[in-house]
């Protein structure tokens, strides 16, 4: 592991993807931690809690992970608010077709904390974005719910997706709603000095 540039406490495709597409080098190690809302717990209470509970827990297992001190351990949650209450991922189609109805011609927002380990450093945000859906009618409802793309996704629906052809309106990082906001997660690791060789030379040239 000594060869990479981050550790992803996460075993979300959509983040590693994100982080990938920069051209820095990845390892993935999922944190194994209870993502239970605690009662009376408010949604950006909690997104922030599960970010910092990952990192931590693989920051304290560094050692044993063989994760070395020059690798930045990076951990991030998503979450839908809809009406103050927490939209997570749908256990079933029928909570799925539930999440969709609720989001129809409605503004969400979709907020992601990430926490940074590093060099004895600890680095914490939320970013927050502003989503709206037109309206959805049943069949259509129907149709993206049998097509499987809300399975694993806040909220039910993927923005990358097919779920695209609901948006009309995003206010803010669209990296957010796929999973990791990219200019901000970046901005905090350059400034932490946790990323010496960036910009990578997999930026490549003009073409």
């Amino acid at each position: 592991m000594n060869a990479v540039d981050l550790v992803l406490a996460s075993a979300s495709p959509r983040r590693r993807e994100l982080l990938e597409r920069l051209g820095l080098r990845l390892a993935v190690v999922p944190a194994d931690i209870d993502e239970t809302p605690h009662t009376n717990e408010s949604a950006r209470v909690y997104v922030r809690r599960v970010a910092r509970e990952k990192c931590v827990a693989l920051e304290a297992r560094r050692a044993a992970h063989g994760i070395p001190d020059t690798a930045a351990i990076v951990a991030a949650d998503t979450t839908v608010i809809l009406d103050d209450a927490i939209l997570g991922k749908p256990a079933d189609e029928a909570e799925a077709a539930a999440m969709l109805a609720s989001l129809s011609g409605r503004r969400h927002e979709v907020v992601t904390a990430y926490c940074i380990c590093f060099g004895g450093k600890r680095i914490e945000r939320a970013v927050s974005t502003e989503v709206s859906f037109r309206s959805i009618d049943a069949a259509e409802a129907a149709a993206y719910v049998a097509c499987g793309e809300w399975r694993g996704k806040a909220g039910g629906y993927a923005v990358q997706g097919k779920a695209a052809v609901f948006v009309t309106d995003v206010r803010g990082s669209i990296t957010n709603v796929i999973g990791l906001p990219l200019a901000e997660v970046v901005a905090d690791l350059r400034a932490a000095q946790a990323l010496p060789m960036y910009p990578p030379a997999a930026f490549g040239g003009a073409e």
